[in-house]
Parts: C-alpha cells; structure tokens; sequence
C-alpha cells in the first residue's frame, strides 16, 4: 500500500495568470503481488477518480516480476479502464524488458513490446474511459514502430512521452537482437525528444512535462550521464537548456516519491 500511494502524485500547473489551470496524476509501479495489491490500486483509482485530474500518466511497472503473457497485459487493460478519465500509459521494464526472465515466462522482450504496442498503443489515443487524442511519433515521423511514444498538450503545457526504460534501457551486451532494439528505440526517443522541444520552442508554450518509466538519474551524476540512459540525459539538459521555460521530468521505477532538481544539482 505505501508504494502505491507514495507513487501517486497530484500536480498543478498554472502556466500565468490568465492560463487554463488544471491537476493531473502521476503513478507507477503498482500491484506487484497482485493478490495483496490489486485491490488496494483499484482503491487508490477510486481515489483518483474523486480528485477529478484532466489525466492521469501511468509511468510503468503493472506489475512485479511476475508472468508477461497475454492474459496479464488484458488484465492490466481491464484495470486501466477503471479511470474515469483519460489515461496515458508509459511502458515499464518489467512487462517487456524483463520479461526474458525464466520467472517471467522467457519471452522475447521485442516481441512482448510489440504486444503491448498491439493492445495499448494501436491508436493515436488515450487509454482510460475517456478517450483524448494523441500525437503518436508511429504515425507522423520515419520511426514507424514507436506508436508508444506520444504527445499532447493542456493549458499551454506540452507533455511528451518516450519509451526509456529501466534494466539498462534494454541494453544486453550479451544478446545481440537486444543490443541492436535499444540503440533504435534511443535513436527514436532522441528524434521525439528533439522535436518536441522544437515544437514547444516555436509555439511559445509555458512549460514541458516529459514522462519516461527509468530512474535515470542514479548514483552519482557522472555516472548516471556515462549510462545506458546518459544520451537521453544529455538530450534533455541541451533541450531545456535552449527552451528556457519550465520543464518536469516525471518517472517511475524507483519506487519511492522523491521531487528534487537534479540536472541543477548535478
């Protein structure tokens, strides 16, 4: 139950005085024993629901190390329509990345992702009951695949998603079929990244909200920016940097609610 609430947050953005004012959430990680867990997430949705948020980002981790077949993912899609609202969903590394695992099934994790992308992402729209549009990098852009990689805006705030993904981004140095999924999928958040910000350069919006699944920022900076996630965190310090407005960065993975301001500290 505490890492279910402590990963539920609830955030308002006022971009000026005269701007849309709105809440939305943010969660992840949740059910991981899904028998002692669900339960209380499906309490914690109703909570959700109450607050009445424009929408709400699943930023990943549906379950724990736990079995990746077809009939969990429905299970979770059965899940995400208990929010009222629009829901944008963030593909977490336990179901896909982690799912070569033998406790986990031994799938191939590209195969798992494209299922995910088959039942989540097979349309430039929201989740949840409530159904917004969204911009999808599949549907606009050379990198066809990444249906999960999306964009909408609210309020004069641009928010943008990117499949990062913890386990080392998906980096298996020992599996070459892996190596070569995670250098394209980077490639394609990088494109994404890249052109968001572009985007909210050139249209004057009063802030950006990415949303990711990995806890990139880890251990000491220098080593985090050495990583398998350091050419993202170099791409969004440029990017911010050039775009000079507000910028929140909203993960999962971690487990724990932290907000702090770690590319000014670092």
């Amino acid at each position: 139950m505490q890492r279910l609430l402590a990963s539920a947050i609830c955030l308002i953005l006022t971009a000026s005085s005269h701007a849309e004012r709105f809440t939305f959430v943010a969660l992840g990680d949740t059910a991981y024993d899904a028998a002692r867990d669900q339960p209380i997430y499906e309490a914690l949705i109703e909570t959700i629901n109450r607050s009445k948020p424009a929408f709400t980002i699943h930023v990943g981790d549906v379950w724990g190390l736990d079995h990746c077949g077809n009939d969990e993912i429905q299970e979770v899609a059965e899940t995400f329509r208990l929010f009222d609202h629009s829901l944008v969903y963030v593909p977490g590394d336990n179901e896909w990345t982690d799912c070569h695992y033998r406790l986990a099934g031994a799938f191939d994790p590209a195969e798992r992702l494209a299922q995910l992308r088959k039942v989540f992402f097979s349309k430039p729209v929201s989740l949840g009951a409530t159904p917004m549009p969204l911009i999808s990098q599949g549907r606009i852009s050379p990198y066809a695949k990444y249906t999960e990689n999306v964009r909408w805006q609210k309020g004069g705030v641009l928010f943008f998603t990117m499949n990062v993904t913890g386990s080392g981004n998906g980096y298996r140095y020992d599996d070459r079929n892996a190596l070569l999924e995670a250098q394209e999928r980077n490639a394609a958040n990088v494109a994404w990244l890249r052109d968001s910000f572009r985007i909210a350069r050139e249209n004057a919006y009063k802030g950006v909200v990415i949303a990711v699944h990995a806890e990139m920022l880890w251990g000491e900076s220098n080593q985090a920016f050495r990583g398998p996630h350091g050419i993202i965190l170099r791409e969004i310090r440029i990017a911010a940097e050039r775009y000079g407005g507000p910028v929140l960065l909203v993960h999962g993975d971690s487990h724990e609610f932290v907000v702090d301001r770690p590319f000014i500290e670092s």
